[in-house]
């Protein structure tokens, strides 16, 4: 009788077809690293809108109406000097927020002490609005997202490496999902339990993401190997080292502005950068005629003592690579279509974050079913090794690295 009994289950263990090995790999793509993925994932979504949050309760950020391409550069630092007048001021602009008429420009000072500090104006009135000290909430959410507050070396590398784990994922699933174009409009079924209910869930939103899981894998690709040295960069004109100079004055940023805009007939000006060392040049920034490029694009190059043009960058001009370079920002944070693209980035990047989530979920259900009720599956432990070490790596790591940071 046993025997017998045991039969059936034997034959249907014959029967049952063995996972193929694209299902394999993108569990092993996907479950391992799936909190890390997770928490990286909700970092950069929320860095994608972290300027329009920062708006919200932030009064200082905001600007009143004004027309793109009239602002007053030296207007807004001649206010910035006079409402700190012992403050160096050391550049002006927002690369981030350049785009938006309803976010003010920071300028960048450091005080008597030699603190460095923020200063915002309002383009619309030229009036200075506030200051800062410290870091913003973009700036924090780019740092724990680019590299966990822990050494660039390390946290870069750790996260970029993770667009091969994405682009794994997105391949071996569209493997396994036979015929996934029949998916795209398949409902979920929310009459069964909660792990149907999940799986479906899970290949909906992986359809539907496909397009922006390819974009997030393959900009983090590249910023892995920019990392690594790759460097498709055209290189910055220099001036003589004895032309170097620390500020300016209001009239000097009014001037170079006015040059830039003379040699770019249309360039909407996003930033002005002083130089960092002896034998850098002054650099107006902005955007002109190329599309799909970040702000600071194109650029013209001044001697800040002789008021010569030593150069220019011209984005429509740009080889393959270097237009790359300029690209892969605007595609991975979604900047290049301005409020309405960083939603869209937000709500896919949220996407992605439920996919982790769900991908993990799901599998450990399939685990203790196949484990039984004889031994309970507890939390995190479908992360096998990679548990704890992925625990600190969200919590532990980030916490004390930000005390020191």
């Amino acid at each position: 009788m046993p025997a017998a009994a045991n039969r059936p289950a034997r034959l249907v263990a014959q029967r049952r077809k063995p996972r193929p090995v694209a299902f394999w790999l993108h569990n092993l793509f996907g479950l391992k690293l799936s909190l890390f993925m997770a928490f990286v994932c909700l970092t950069g979504t929320i860095a994608t809108v972290a300027h329009e949050i920062e708006w919200l309760y932030k009064p200082a950020v905001r600007a009143s109406a004004f027309t793109p391409g009239t602002e007053d550069w030296g207007a807004m630092w001649a206010a910035a000097e006079r409402a700190y007048p012992q403050a160096t001021l050391t550049g002006i602009g927002s690369y981030d927020r350049s785009h938006a008429a309803y976010f003010a420009k920071s300028i960048a000072a450091r005080d008597a002490s030699g603190t460095d500090f923020t200063i915002y104006a309002d383009l619309g009135t030229g009036h200075v609005t506030g200051h800062e000290y410290g870091r913003s909430l973009q700036d924090s959410m780019r740092a724990l997202h680019y590299y966990l507050f822990i050494p660039r070396d390390v946290g870069f590398y750790l996260v970029t490496s993770l667009g091969f784990v994405l682009l794994g994922s997105l391949v071996t699933g569209l493997i396994v999902y036979k015929k996934f174009w029949r998916g795209f409009f398949r409902r979920p079924r929310l009459t069964r339990n909660l792990r149907t209910l999940m799986g479906d869930l899970h290949r909906l939103g992986g359809l539907w993401s496909i397009w922006f899981a390819a974009i997030i894998s393959l900009t983090s690709i590249y910023y892995f190997f920019e990392w690594s040295g790759l460097d498709w960069n055209s290189q910055t004109p220099r001036v003589p080292e004895t032309h170097y100079v620390e500020t300016a004055s209001a009239a000097d940023i009014a001037r170079w502005t006015a040059m830039a805009r003379a040699a770019k007939p249309g360039l909407a000006i996003t930033a002005v950068a002083l130089p960092y060392a002896p034998g850098d040049p002054v650099i107006v920034q902005g955007h002109w005629q190329a599309v799909l490029v970040r702000e600071r694009a194109d650029a013209v190059y001044i001697d800040p003592v002789t008021d010569r043009i030593v150069g220019t960058r011209t984005a429509h001009a740009m080889g393959a690579g270097e237009r790359i370079v300029h690209t892969a920002d605007p595609l991975h944070f979604g900047t290049f279509g301005g409020l309405a693209t960083r939603l869209l980035w937000a709500v896919f990047g949220m996407v992605l974050t439920g996919l982790a989530v769900s991908g993990a979920y799901i599998y450990a259900k399939r685990t203790r079913a196949a484990l039984g009720e004889a031994r309970a599956l507890r939390f995190l432990d479908y992360l096998g090794a990679w548990k704890w070490p992925s625990v600190a790596l969200v919590t532990i790591v980030p916490g004390i690295a930000f005390l020191f940071w």
